[in-house]
């Protein structure tokens, strides 16, 4: 049985409201140049299955969405989950939940939210792009009320591993005292002649001059920069003190710092622009969502599958639940199965050897979050100022992301993300026994905020941690796909077709264009749907490049 939503009433307040603010939002067309969203996913099928069974392979948003197209087109699904939820890595921790990961010497590790009631941390995905219009029009559809998420401030702070480690710096110091050097050398050569310059008039020269004194803030005569207020002021105003900039950031301190190297300019990338949204009370909303819609007994709970044995007619799903083993013969399977897991745990028969091969090296990346409950919102203070967005750090705790939701909270609490690491970084810092991960987080936040060495503020008995590639039916936060490694699209394009008779796939977002995101999810589940009852098959279409799932997700 689904575990109930436990909300508090303000919050349920607070999603009425959201959803007259949002109105739009939610019930509006999308406009004519966002991304293709689906289409019918609650619309019955003109063409029926007469009743084809098809067994869906772990229950998060891919299965779901797959299985509520299919219901309706008249197959029979039924879902295994491994778990005892449903969701998959969309899961929302909130107080009594339980985090077990098992280790490598095969040890159990166990521990438990003791967030206040009505607070939550999404521990997987987080965040919804606006051009995700996949999601948004499920969202639309379940009435499920969004706001925004924050990606980026210019309160945010910042360290690199070769700079500012024990005096970060702002984002907007950084930010605009680049654009000023940048802006100041680029005026300098347009006045000097640079190589193509012949093609512009004098006029246009004047211009981009001009352009690049507004870009970079420059004295407008003689187009130099020494500061903006762009970065910041030296001085609180007053009545007698007017905006005076702050004194700029050495060039020569921000290319020691290399800080571009180290994802300075995520926010700008197109899966991070805004608008962002999130769905207010926490991100598995979605899941328990879809889990409402299908017909109840679809998802059976505490069900691993083993083994799955491709046959003439149809395919052979093992698995084993509290009521003992259980051995049956579907029409179609869609594997939803974390490739690590099937890889590791699911015996494979009749399959090609290019699919084994496929899934003995596919690669998927580690992934690890802290998360704090704090007594006090510091970041909002006067101090900091901080209303969201996320923090970077020089070391292995990477990320501070902070809450984009219940902002000037009159508890003057929050759950605060106070470390967010993947890939290498992520293999570290999840290597780490629960505790050593709270210290390491604590020391990372420190540099940024003092609040972090006092325990009142931020206690460690409030804190939870997860590591996504030692939870047991999931062992990897994402897929991992480079588009360098032509290995890689052998692999991505042999799993992303059929085998058998054309009665298996695996699914999931690690097999989409956005690993890591539920959009993708969504996306592959549409394409299994394709091939099984619509007009897709046929010959294998190449795969020109696969996804970079490093840029998609870290």
């Amino acid at each position: 049985m689904e575990k109930p939503h436990e909300g508090s009433s303000r919050r349920n307040f607070l999603g009425m409201a959201a959803s007259a603010t949002l109105l739009q939002v939610m019930t509006g067309v999308a406009p004519a140049h966002a991304e293709s969203a689906p289409t019918g996913l609650f619309t019955p099928s003109a063409r029926k299955a007469d009743g084809k069974t098809v067994a869906i392979l772990g229950a998060g948003v891919s299965g779901m969405t797959a299985a509520i197209k299919l219901i309706q087109a008249g197959y029979a699904v039924t879902i295994l989950e491994a778990q005892d939820r449903s969701g998959g890595r969309s899961f929302t921790v909130r107080r009594g939940d339980k985090i077990t990961e098992v280790w490598a010497d095969g040890s159990s590790r166990t521990v438990t939210c003791q967030f206040d009631q009505g607070l939550y941390l999404n521990a997987g995905p987080s965040r919804i792009p606006h051009h995700h219009q996949r999601v948004l029009s499920l969202c639309r559809r379940l009435r499920i009320p969004l706001e925004p998420y924050v990606m980026q401030t210019a309160a945010n702070l910042y360290q690199t591993d070769k700079m500012w480690q024990k005096s970060s710096r702002t984002n907007r110091r950084i930010t605009h005292d680049t654009r000023g050097y940048i802006a100041e050398y680029a005026a300098a050569a347009v006045k000097k002649g640079i190589p193509g310059s012949e093609t512009l008039t004098d006029a246009q020269r004047e211009k981009l001059l001009v352009l690049l004194s507004e870009f970079g803030q420059l004295d407008k005569t003689n187009h130099t920069y020494t500061g903006c207020t762009r970065a910041g002021r030296a001085k609180p105003l007053s009545v007698t003190q007017m905006a005076e900039k702050i004194d700029p950031l050495r060039l020569t301190d921000l290319l020691e710092s290399e800080f571009w190297n180290d994802q300075f300019y995520r926010g700008d990338d197109y899966e991070w622009q805004g608008t962002m949204f999130q769905p207010i009370g926490g991100m598995d909303i979605i899941a328990r969502s879809l889990a409402k819609s299908l017909p109840a007994g679809t998802i059976v709970l505490n069900s691993p599958v083993h083994a799955i044995r491709l046959a003439d007619d149809g395919v052979r799903v093992s698995w084993k639940d509290a009521r003992g083993t259980h051995d049956r013969t579907f029409d179609y399977c869609l594997s939803c199965i974390p490739l690590p897991v099937l890889r590791q745990q699911v015996d494979l028969v009749g399959f090609s050897t290019e699919f084994t091969w496929a899934v003995a090296n596919a690669q998927s990346a580690p992934a690890c979050k802290v998360a704090w409950q704090t007594n006090q919102r510091f970041w909002e203070s006067d101090r900091y100022q901080i209303y969201g967005g996320i923090s970077w750090f020089g070391n292995i705790a990477r990320q501070m992301v902070y809450p984009s939701n219940d902002f000037f909270a009159p508890s003057g609490k929050g759950v605060l993300t106070g470390a967010y690491a993947s890939y290498d970084s992520g293999a570290k810092l999840g290597d780490q026994p629960h505790a050593q991960r709270l210290a390491t987080a604590r020391a990372a936040g420190a540099t940024l905020h003092e609040e972090f060495l006092s325990q009142a503020i931020v206690p460690d008995r409030q804190a939870i941690s997860i590591a996504w590639h030692k939870i047991p039916y999931v062992l990897h936060g994402w897929a991992h796909w480079d588009p360098a490694l032509p290995d890689h699209k052998k692999i991505y394009q042999t799993l992303i077709y059929p085998q058998g008779n054309n009665n298996f796939l695996a699914i999931g977002d690690q097999l989409s264009p956005i690993p890591g995101w539920q959009e993708g999810a969504m996306m592959s589940a549409e394409w299994a749907f394709d091939w099984i009852h619509g007009n897709r098959r046929g010959a294998h279409a190449p795969v020109h490049q696969v996804p970079d799932s490093r840029a998609l997700t870290t």
